[in-house]
């Protein structure tokens, strides 16, 4: 696990190569961890650049020695619970003139096709879990810290993931090692 302190050190005296190093470091799991709650790829990419802005504004609030990476998932958690919340209450546009209003284009391959189908039969919250644990391969301890859940909580939204997918997939075994 890395030591972040030093680049912190250099970031708040406005170092970018370390502002590079803590984002290419960081940049798969705060994706994966808004992706997960927000579910539009263009969103994402704003909401990532707001919280690298947010991290680099509140950077001073930072304690050494603590988990960095929680702490920036707490920021980038924020920010797309934030968003969708806000996006709830936003007039929903008429299906008629959807396609007009909103043009839509559709995933490149069936490999896409079939993911997307697949994460969208998840809920919100297995969704985020099984990114984490999956793609950003973090511990389910680590993701309940992040997402102030209890672990027991995680492993039972990772689990019930597991088995949509799983029942999706005509039963083939995704589940990779447990590790709490």
């Amino acid at each position: 696990m890395t030591n972040y302190d030093h680049y912190i050190e250099l970031l708040k005296l406005k170092d970018e190569k370390a502002f590079e190093f803590i984002y290419h470091e960081t940049k798969a799991l705060v994706y994966s961890l808004i992706l997960g709650i927000v579910k539009d790829r263009m969103v994402c990419e704003d909401l990532m650049q707001d919280t690298y802005l947010t991290m680099i504004e509140k950077i001073h609030q930072y304690k050494p020695g603590t988990n960095f990476k929680s702490w920036l998932l707490v920021i980038a958690r924020n920010k797309a619970i934030d968003y969708y919340r806000r996006s709830l209450r936003e007039t929903n546009i008429d299906p008629e003139f959807e396609d007009i209003i909103l043009p839509t284009t559709d995933p490149v391959g069936e490999k896409n096709l079939l993911i997307e189908e697949i994460l969208n039969n998840l809920s919100q919250i297995e969704r985020t879990i099984f990114l984490l644990y999956i793609m950003d391969d973090l511990k389910h301890r680590e993701i309940a810290q992040i997402l102030d859940m209890p672990l027991g909580t995680v492993l039972w939204h990772y689990n019930k993931a597991c088995k949509k997918i799983k029942k999706l997939q005509g039963g083939e075994n995704l589940e990779k090692k447990n590790k709490i």
